[in-house]
């Protein structure tokens, strides 16, 4: 029964933290790339993104809007699905926490049985809450929360063949091998987890098992779902090793160190008990191996892989920094801190084990306590941000009823917030013509009021997603609120500027005006509290 109070929590935990996370809200970038992909490739014309690549999570997607669409009957599946923008995101959320919540549950069970400890099992699962920014990233719709299920149930798999009496079958090699396809085909960064098949070693048939179901699963697999990560996808992340900046951006070079040390730095204190975790491993290997000179023994191979793989994230996180980043690593900290304990018991035979689990108990405990702390308030904060983002959609409906409505990424409107951002990074760079009008004229058939978006990154005003400009704008309309999180100049503006609007700030968003005083939307805002 212990095994399933880790999950259980999870699973509260993460759909209540989804519930205070509105998918119009701050949240917007990934979760709408991902949402928009899956609506894509459920309408026929397969995956446009390759740069992650999320082909799990782009899979997941579209078999809810298919499957979903196929119950309601739907004859047109791409109206269909924008008209359920936000309930489709809201229902990949779902399903990704219980697809994480039967790894940890899988995985506790086969810890437990492994080590014959249910506290061992739950050391394990307490992965799942390392890090507030790591659980914040397992519940909304992205690629990292399919990771987080998989690598947690490929270390579980590691657990098992480096603790077990009898060396690992075969099958086990197959079955290592397919989880590593899975989740390379799910995050890039996935890829140092290749390590771990060292802990197969004791039998060289389910190590070449692994290499080479894991080699095969993961072309196959993206072929058949996502071919972009084959064509394109290795090509971005060279274009990414080579330059100093952002997504492959900035001059030549693959580190710049005026930012990289400060960046490790932040990382390791970001997340103390899990650098400790890796610190102990490594020196708790480096003894195992100087006082018994065993140099293949399974334990030892197992930590000393998980060592290295948590310093390539260090370094590739450190060099295209974000938290985040190091999920990959971080989640995999409850089945190392077993191993680590294993091998003290070994070297230190003196020290009762139930005075180490009591500690790393402890430990786990403290750290899952900060993490639901800390995920309380972020989701606190946000719905704020988010109420306040609904109320001036309100009020600038209310103010200008009949004004053309039009709002900008980050403004935290219901309205068009999450679907722009989704058409920007799937079809906007990647599809073609013809696909870009049927989605189009899918939205003008699915809704009445036309969606209207102020792209400060591309500079491009969109109407129904087709691009379009002020000066038709103000010409349809007999006056314009324009809302952006950022405020206008000559370079962003798209023209706006030209037609001289009123411009106010209300709650942190500009709001910009013609033809409408802005302190008519002012008034309305205040009036809503």
């Amino acid at each position: 029964m212990l095994i399933l109070i880790v999950p259980a929590l999870y699973l509260a935990a993460t759909l209540l933290y989804s519930a205070w996370q509105a998918v119009w809200g701050v949240q917007v970038d990934p979760e709408s790339a991902y949402t928009m992909n899956g609506l894509v490739a459920a309408a026929g014309y397969g995956s446009l993104k390759f740069d992650h690549p999320g082909t799990t999570t782009t899979l997941l997607v579209e078999l809810i809007v298919r499957g979903w669409a196929l119950l309601a009957r739907a004859d047109d599946i791409v109206e269909f699905g924008l008209k359920h923008y936000d309930a489709i995101t809201y229902a990949a959320r779902t399903c990704e926490a219980l697809v994480l919540t039967g790894a940890l549950l899988a995985g506790g069970l086969i810890v437990g049985r492994t080590t014959r400890s249910a506290i061992a099992a739950m050391l394990f699962q307490a992965g799942a809450f390392v890090h507030s920014d790591s659980f914040h990233y397992q519940t909304v719709l992205a690629p990292e929360s399919l990771m987080v299920a998989i690598a947690l149930f490929g270390m579980a798999i590691v657990v098992k063949a480096t603790l077990d009496e009898h060396p690992p079958e075969t099958r086990l090699g197959v079955a290592s091998g397919l989880i590593f396809a899975l989740g390379f085909a799910t995050k890039y960064l996935y890829l140092p987890q290749a390590l771990f098949a060292v802990c197969l070693l004791r039998n060289r048939r389910a190590f070449v098992a692994a290499l080479i179901t894991g080699a095969i699963g993961f072309v196959a697999f993206s072929l058949i779902f996502n071919p972009g990560t084959i064509t394109r996808g290795f090509g971005w992340l060279v274009q990414i090793a080579t330059h100093k900046g952002t997504y492959g951006e900035g001059e030549p070079g693959f580190i710049d160190f005026k930012t990289f040390w400060s960046n490790m730095r932040e990382i390791a204190a970001s997340a103390p008990f899990v650098t400790g975790v890796y610190v102990a491993a490594a020196v708790v290997a480096l003894a195992s191996w100087i006082k018994n000179r065993a140099w293949r023994e399974p334990v030892n191979l197992s930590l000393g892989a998980a060592v290295l793989i948590f310093a390539a994230h260090l370094v590739a996180t450190s060099k295209h920094f974000a938290l985040h980043y190091m999920m990959a690593s971080w989640v995999l900290t409850g089945g190392v801190l077993v191993l680590v304990v294993v091998q003290i018991r070994r070297l230190l035979p003196a020290i009762p084990s139930a005075a180490l689990s009591l500690v790393a108990g402890g430990l786990c405990v403290a750290m899952g306590a900060t993490t639901l702390i800390d995920a309380r308030a972020t989701a606190l904060q946000s719905s704020a941000l988010n109420a306040i983002g609904a109320r001036l959609s309100k009020a600038v409906v209310t103010a200008g009823p009949a004004c053309a409505n039009v709002s900008g990424m980050f403004t935290r409107a219901p309205e068009n917030n999450d679907m722009n951002h989704g058409w920007d990074m799937t079809l906007r760079p990647w599809g073609d013509q013809p696909m870009r009008e049927r989605f189009s004229k899918a939205y003008a058939g699915a809704f009445t009021v036309p969606l209207l978006d102020h792209n400060t990154y591309t500079h491009v005003l969109k109407n129904d997603f087709r691009p379009y400009s002020y000066e038709r704008l103000a010409a349809d309309y007999p006056c314009l609120i324009v809302r952006s999180a950022v405020e206008l100049d000559a370079e962003n503006s798209i023209g706006l500027l030209a037609l001289k609007p009123d411009h106010c700030v209300i709650e942190g968003i500009h709001v910009y005006t013609v033809g409408l005083a802005c302190a008519k939307v002012q008034g309305e805002f205040a009036a809503g509290r």
